[in-house]
């Protein structure tokens, strides 16, 4: 009892530490791990990871990327690497198996909420020149991101902001409503006026979209272009730094051509690595170049040509399937619709919007980063997945 009690606290500093620092997420990793490994109960455990849809995905996933380390062509370090990159899939039908209760979700998603809080004041402390930069403080002035990398930080404070319009919409306090309102349109203006992420302005659309369907339905869709187009073209009018970043995505875009080495530009890198991955997925379609394999494959392709070779492809899906081919891909993609679908057994209903949001962040934003080997990504990712559908089970539901 007391070792299941330790591992629903060790889950809510998860909570506050995921934004914040790398070190303290591996701890208290390990410090999970063992506490759930000392609380027992390993019948019902099993039980619950093999009727959970969402728990029983992410575990033939990670079986699936396993088996691919067995094959291809990385060396051992690379594949063992790799897996361990994947490790954190576990996290999420370890979770399951915990059935946390509406109260330790509750409190964890409340400890994240007050860590991007953090986060979200320290940026713009930074960005008004009042915080001295170096040392944790990652950014600068002009670019105020802080604990993480401008890309982790905005596509984290643009889920912030639907976090913290979902606990606006919860509170009964009016004060307090107010507060989290204001937080959530401060999220906004960080992402959009200040970070120079640009996947976060992608995710902070598709959150936009799904705020707004699942309020007024298909209706919510129309009206969600409207503001978005009204929005964006606002703050492109405004923000030099979200006019600088669009027009450097759209020339790398234009300019790009598969027959020249890019030299300089993100977006041309990034359509590079995109095109080369391709060719190799289409020699190896079904398994794909093993766990691990991509560098080797991705310099025997492009060795004599004398490009860069990238650790991955800037592209979640197209790194699971140039690994573990056509069978990874279909894994990945049937995660996201299993906790798409399994939003509507979740006892907690309070919580559909950021369950749905959650997939929502990763699916469109592992368009443009490999987010599931990215440390704090994943971690939140598979972290917020296991809350959110750790009382999912049709089993029980299927009595009542």
């Amino acid at each position: 009892m007391e070792a299941r009690q330790a591992a629903g606290w060790t889950t809510t500093a998860l909570g506050f530490t995921i934004p914040l620092w790398v070190v303290a997420d591996g701890i208290l990793v390990v410090l999970l791990v063992l506490c759930w490994a000392a609380s027992g109960g390993w019948r019902e455990r099993l039980r619950r990871m093999t009727v959970n849809p969402v728990a029983l995905t992410a575990l033939l996933l990670f079986g699936w990327l396993l088996a691919g380390s067995f094959w291809g062509l990385g060396t051992l370090d690379e594949r063992i690497l790799a897996v361990k990159k994947y490790a954190d899939l576990l996290l999420i039908p370890l979770l399951i198996s915990m059935a946390v209760d509406a109260q330790e979700r509750h409190r964890a998603i409340s400890a994240l909420a007050a860590s991007l809080l953090v986060t979200l004041a320290l940026s713009f402390v930074l960005g008004l020149g009042l915080l001295p930069t170096g040392g944790f403080i990652k950014g600068e002035m002009g670019n105020p991101f802080v604990f993480k990398k401008h890309t982790t930080h905005n596509v984290l404070m643009a889920f912030g902001a639907l976090l913290f319009a979902v606990l606006a919409r919860q509170s009964q306090d009016r004060r307090v409503r107010w507060g989290w309102s204001l937080a959530s349109l401060l999220a906004v203006g960080n992402v959009l006026l200040m970070v120079q992420g640009r996947t976060g302005y992608v995710v902070l659309a598709g959150l936009a979209i799904l705020a707004f369907h699942m309020t007024l339905g298909w209706r919510g869709i129309l009206a969600a272009m409207v503001v978005l187009g009204v929005s964006f073209s606002t703050v492109y009018q405004v923000s030099s730094s979200f006019h600088e970043r669009v027009n450097l995505a759209v020339s790398g875009v234009t300019q790009w051509n598969p027959k020249v080495a890019v030299v300089g530009d993100a977006v041309g890198w990034r359509l590079e690595y995109f095109y080369h991955t391709a060719e190799i997925i289409q020699d190896h379609p079904l398994i794909g170049v093993g766990t691990g394999g991509f560098v080797q494959a991705y310099r025997a392709r492009t060795e004599q040509a004398g490009l860069d070779v990238p650790p991955h492809p800037h592209n979640q899906y197209l790194f699971i399937m140039v690994q573990v081919g056509i069978v990874g891909l279909g894994l990945l993609l049937w995660l996201f619709v299993q906790q798409w679908r399994s939003t509507s057994l979740n006892r907690d209903a309070t919580y559909g919007l950021l369950a749905k949001g959650v997939v929502v962040t990763i699916a469109v934003g592992s368009f443009f980063n490999p987010f599931l080997v990215d440390h704090t990504e994943k971690l939140f990712y598979c972290w917020f997945s296991g809350l959110m559908y750790s009382e999912t089970d049709p089993h029980l539901d299927a009595k009542t």
